[in-house]
């Protein structure tokens, strides 16, 4: 099951890649008949989407810690964090995590990574202050079956890919409306490029909305069953989720193109979409405590 699970993200992986390259090539050509020559622009915008995806899958969690904000976890302040999260990588049988430590007062965390040789593990100071050492662990180890699963993989480079198609959709719609380009007013050309534009404006959400698809609410629940065979203590994890629900005041600041990395994304504007990420943290409660 596992293996299939496996598989099953890197072909995800993959379409995301394959589906960013045509989106990418297709908003070249749109940017093209704004601005003339699309056949260079068309070029210009594939070699573009080949070259960004390159360097996302090489790249993409120093990309997701550079934008979250997360720092290395300090060996001495944050000692048990450490020692808990080499622990179960070594009882999962993982390689030991990079630990990071991201400022907020939510408790959160995320995984993130290309495979476990490179995976890191960030958890919120919130987290820190507000859960024991049981809780905390089951947090980790849900992160860490999200790693074992390859999760991370479709999660990281789904949350960069997404974040650019957004900003060439931005773009192309203000260029739009302030006129640019030399087909922006009147004649047929014009109203074609008009209808291209508005409809690759509307690109964004619809790939933020397959990639709530592919990374499935599924994940999530399959996470916590793995996170409570890793510690043999669902209390813990109960506990975690518990006291997330408790903390209903305070401010999540997660973003609808990340929300699929995190581990709580309850009280967050991604948590009120029709397509969210999560299952409601009372059904990932009432489920736990059956096991």
């Amino acid at each position: 099951m596992v293996y299939e699970d496996i598989e099953h993200n890197k072909r995800n992986t993959f379409f995301l890649i394959f589906f960013f390259i045509l989106i990418i090539t297709g908003l070249g050509y749109v940017l093209g008949e704004l601005y003339g020559d699309p056949y260079i622009w068309v070029i210009a915008a594939f070699v573009f989407a080949i070259a960004y995806s390159f360097t996302t899958y090489y790249y993409s969690d120093k990309i997701v810690l550079a934008i979250t904000g997360a720092k290395p976890a300090n060996q001495y302040k944050h000692r048990q964090l450490i020692i808990s999260a080499e622990g179960l990588a070594l009882a999962a049988g993982l390689p030991k995590p990079r630990v990071y430590v991201m400022q907020g007062d939510a408790i959160n965390a995320f995984a993130t990574g290309r495979n476990p040789k490179n995976a890191v593990i960030a958890v919120t100071e919130g987290a820190l202050k507000k859960l024991d050492k049981f809780e905390l662990e089951g947090v980790i180890a849900h992160e860490l079956s999200h790693i074992k699963n390859f999760d991370i993989l479709v999660g990281t480079v789904a949350a960069v890919l997404v974040g650019v198609v957004a900003m060439l959709s931005d773009y192309i719609t203000r260029s739009l409306f302030w006129g640019r380009g030399r087909r922006s007013s009147g004649g047929r050309g014009g109203a074609v490029i008009i209808i291209i534009a508005v409809l690759a404006a509307i690109i964004a959400p619809i790939a933020a909305a397959l990639i709530r698809f592919a990374v499935s609410r599924q994940r999530e629940y399959l996470a916590d069953a793995q996170a409570v065979l890793l510690t043999r203590y669902p209390k813990g994890l109960i506990g975690a989720l518990a006291k997330i629900k408790q903390d209903a005041a305070v401010e999540n600041p997660v973003s609808s193109g990340m929300a699929h990395m995190y581990f709580n994304v309850s009280n967050s504007a991604a948590a009120k979409q029709i397509l969210a990420t999560h299952p409601p943290i009372d059904a990932r409660i009432q489920r736990l405590s059956r096991m």
